[in-house]
């Protein structure tokens, strides 16, 4: 496997990613290799071919932990990604197809609708923030590890105020200015230059173990109490710094520079635009339901195995529509993306042709919407979710372009023994200036509801805080296991497409699940669960590899359908 290095697959396709990408090592030692016949047997044809169609993984036959579940998530994105074909209805990618349909956003009731995907025509994507909450509202990160979701503002709310250690508040009005310390602490000064000093909310820092799984070594489980419900916050901005209360007006310790609706920009300036798209077998089931909003204390919960799945072909097949991969059963994906004019090797990427919102950018500091335009797109990177045999909780497993973002320093099992690769910034990266020093993962845009702000509106220095999913403490060597069966599964099945098969620039960071599927609980979470992608997660994965991060199943807390926080608000098709 060692032949196939970076600057192979990057002479093959025509391309020169050795200057400006971190390659998947291909030397792991050990851990999850996914052999030939296995690669060849993910192909319609039976055999690896140049942008060969791909089968969905048989999610129906309960996967073996941990290299099945790796397995699962590198088919699933060769299927999701493959052009589609003839007998799917044609379209740019299977997911796109008119087997696929697109989310909307909510609208102003708050509910969302399926758009069917047709052949020949765009698709349409949105302007996205960050990652939502278990409650579906925008998120930051406090220092010890908890959700914090904040509020929206609405009228008739009683004005914030500052809670004091005495425990008496202070009108948040009497606040004149904030600072910001060299050691990261917020500094609240009053009228006349006094310092005024709040009372901090006290919170545990949140635990979220790290479990090895092999398949013949059952490993006795104590499941922590660390996973809480998300913390209700309101969002002040003094003096430019966004500043989180709490319901009683104490502060809560977020890093500086979180932003709870940030966006992300290229360092060339291109805004990066988002689209969730379902299968429809995920469609039909929503739509075999009531057509209010599914409540979040449902026990209703997506197929997991044939028997479940048939009621929904049938339904579907009822309303005049094929269900061709029950197998596949409910797939949820997110994909980021940005115009093909801001990268100079377009050919490069996944593309598709998107109508997308369009931006006034005569005044730096404030963005704002001015219509749309239909545009050639590059996907940087794409969620792939979906229920399997035993876990109503979907697995979690997500890609990214080998030239997004530089990794922080990581270890794995090489053939020549424990190998450290460290952080390098050097190069050319789409959200990373070159040899940038941080502070990363920080941004200081935010989308308004009508606008997007900066001082000015700019791109943000971004550090993939916790390569291949894992946290280790600040000891690489830590997670060097799982790191190793992540990095396997990437190096055997990229060793193996054909050389100028553009999916070969992917690579998957890690895969997440729970334990025989039971509700997230904080200490039942395994595979890679630190888990975050650069291009979506952004600001949610810390600024350091010992940061506390955030965690898919951090903000998809159960194990029924509103582990996915657009099925309860969908509207069923007619």
């Amino acid at each position: 496997m060692s032949k196939f290095s970076h600057l192979v697959w990057g002479t093959a396709l025509g391309i020169s990613l050795g200057a400006h990408a971190q390659p998947v090592p291909t030397d792991p030692s050990g851990g999850c290799p996914i052999p030939a016949a296995t690669v060849a047997s993910f192909f319609e044809s039976g055999a690896v071919s140049l942008n060969g169609v791909v089968k969905p993984a048989d999610s129906t036959v309960v996967p073996v932990p941990n290299c099945g579940f790796f397995e699962w998530t590198e088919q699933m994105f060769l299927w999701l990604t493959s052009p589609a074909p003839a007998h799917y209805g044609g379209g740019s990618r299977v997911m796109f197809s008119p087997q696929f349909f697109t989310v909307t956003p909510e609208d102003a009731t708050g509910r969302r609708t399926f758009l069917p995907n047709s052949s020949g025509l765009p698709i349409n994507m949105f302007l996205r923030a960050m990652e939502t909450g278990p409650h579906g509202l925008p998120i930051v990160m406090s220092r010890t590890g908890q959700v914090v979701e904040v509020q929206k503002e609405r009228r008739g709310m009683k004005p914030p105020v500052l809670r004091l250690p005495t425990g008496k508040t202070l009108p948040i009005s009497r606040i004149k200015q904030v600072r910001i310390s060299p050691e990261g602490r917020l500094d609240f000064i009053g009228a006349r230059g006094i310092q005024i000093k709040p009372r901090m909310l006290k919170l545990t820092p949140a635990v979220r173990q790290r479990i090895l799984m092999a398949p013949d070594h059952a490993v006795r489980m104590v499941p922590i109490a660390a996973f809480k419900s998300a913390i209700q916050a309101r969002k002040i901005i003094i003096n430019k710094i966004p500043i989180f209360l709490d319901p009683a007006g104490n502060v809560i310790d977020v890093e500086p520079g979180q932003a709870d609706s940030g966006v992300l920009i290229s360092q060339g300036g291109s805004l990066i635009y988002y689209i969730t798209s379902v299968n429809d077998v995920f469609a039909y089931h929503r739509s075999m339901q009531p057509a209010g909003v599914i409540p979040f204390n449902t026990t209703l919960k997506f197929p997991m195995t044939l028997a479940d799945v048939n009621p929904v072909v049938a339904f579907a097949a009822s309303k005049g529509h094929t269900i061709q991969d029950p197998q596949a059963l409910a797939i949820e994906t997110k994909s980021s993306w940005i115009e093909a004019s801001a990268v100079s090797n377009p050919a490069d990427y996944i593309q598709v042709s998107a109508v997308v919102p369009t931006f006034n950018k005569s005044d730096p500091n404030n963005w704002v919407p001015n219509g749309q335009a239909t545009v050639k797109l590059v996907m940087v990177g794409l969620h792939v979710v979906g229920s399997t045999n035993g876990h109503g909780e979907m697995v979690w497993g997500t890609f990214e372009h080998l030239g997004n973002a530089p990794s922080a320093t990581y270890a794995y099992n090489s053939t020549s023994g424990l190998k450290t690769v460290p952080q390098n910034t050097h190069g050319t990266w789409l959200f990373t200036p070159d040899g940038s020093a941080g502070p990363f993962n920080t941004t200081g845009n935010s989308w308004t509801g009508t606008a997007i702000t900066g001082t000015p509106v700019a791109p943000a220095a971004i550090l993939r805080a916790k390569p291949w999913g894992t946290n280790d403490g600040g000891n690489p060597a830590n997670a060097a296991g799982l790191n190793t069966q992540v990095i396997s599964a990437n190096a055997s099945v990229i060793s193996q497409l054909d050389p100028a098969d553009v999916r070969r620039l992917y690579f998957q960071l890690g895969t997440t699940w729970t334990i025989g599927g039971a509700a997230p609980n904080g200490g039942n979470e395994v595979g890679t669960n630190h888990l975050a992608n650069a291009t979506m997660e952004t600001f949610a994965q810390g600024t350091t590899p010992s940061d506390p991060s955030s965690n898919c199943f951090a903000c998809h807390g159960t194990n029924t359908v509103v582990v996915s926080h657009v099925y309860p608000a969908l509207k069923p098709l007619p």
